[in-house]
């Protein structure tokens, strides 16, 4: 009877070993589980993209994720603050301004008006002697006395010269053209190209022409004909010829180049022609036209 009630004991005492095995077990597996799940979510979070919870677990049970401090070399480095000359100037310069009254056009400053040298002979040896031109023992060999001024030939045994007094009324001045040797005369356009300028006489304007040249043989004669309808002859002495003309009305500023200046020669080599304004109607070397 003992016998059959400590063998019940074992077999109880048994049975209950193998239940709370079997329970341990379960916890453990559980256990490990959960740690081989928990695992697999950090691997995911470390490998990239943020990992997506399980249903079955809960949110208060996922850890919080603290963001890793980046490493040194993934932030930028912080610059001071440009200096100015560290900074390209954009400002343009202040450009330069002329003070005017609106409306009211400028004045332009006029030139101080004299009266023609005293003496034009000693005048135009003066202003030639810049020129490659004649030398001092020139003799005048063509001359025109008028009332703008006088118009002069000075000639060497190589050289001749042309010179214009009536353009010293600006500043003292007077006007010179390009010397030339002395030789066979051209019929050629060039060769009877005027000089235009404006004379200032009591206080206005007028356009004024001057020219000079020698002689073309077969050619005894020559006129030239102007925009205001006047035709002036050339005078003519031995192998020399001088020019000039003023126009009888006073110039208006604003007024455009008239018809061009006709120029004929007579004799047996005669010819007509015209002038062509800029380019034959500035002959003078001294300054512009």
């Amino acid at each position: 009877m003992m016998e059959q009630v400590r063998n019940g004991r074992v077999a109880r005492i048994l049975i209950s070993g193998l239940a709370v095995a079997a329970v341990a077990g379960v916890a453990i597996a559980g256990t490990a589980m959960a740690r081989n799940g928990q695992s697999s979510t950090d691997a995911t979070v470390a490998g990239g993209g943020p990992a997506t919870p399980s249903p079955t677990q809960s949110p208060s049970l996922q850890p919080t994720a603290t963001p890793s401090a980046p490493s040194p070399s993934a932030v930028p480095s912080a610059k001071p603050p440009a200096t100015p000359q560290d900074v390209p100037s954009v400002v343009p310069s202040a450009s330069r301004r002329i003070m005017q009254t609106p409306g009211v056009k400028p004045v332009m400053p006029t030139p101080k008006v004299q009266e023609p040298p005293a003496d034009p002979v000693a005048a135009c040896k003066g202003w030639l002697k810049e020129a490659d031109g004649p030398g001092s023992s020139a003799k005048v060999v063509a001359r025109l006395d008028g009332a703008p001024g006088s118009v002069l030939i000075l000639a060497d045994s190589k050289y001749w010269g042309g010179c214009d007094t009536a353009y010293a009324r600006h500043d003292g001045d007077g006007s010179i053209r390009q010397p030339a040797k002395v030789g066979t005369a051209s019929t050629n356009a060039d060769a009877f190209a005027v000089a235009n300028n404006l004379i200032p006489i009591k206080g206005k304007e007028y356009e004024y022409y001057w020219a000079a040249g020698l002689l073309p043989a077969g050619v005894t004669g020559i006129a030239y004909t102007f925009p205001d309808g006047k035709t002036t002859n050339a005078v003519v002495t031995g192998g020399y010829w001088v020019m000039q003309h003023q126009t009888a009305t006073p110039w208006k500023e604003g007024t455009a180049p008239g018809r061009q200046i006709k120029v004929t020669l007579t004799g047996k080599n005669g010819k007509t022609f015209k002038l062509v304004w800029g380019e034959q109607t500035c002959a003078q070397i001294s300054h512009g036209c």
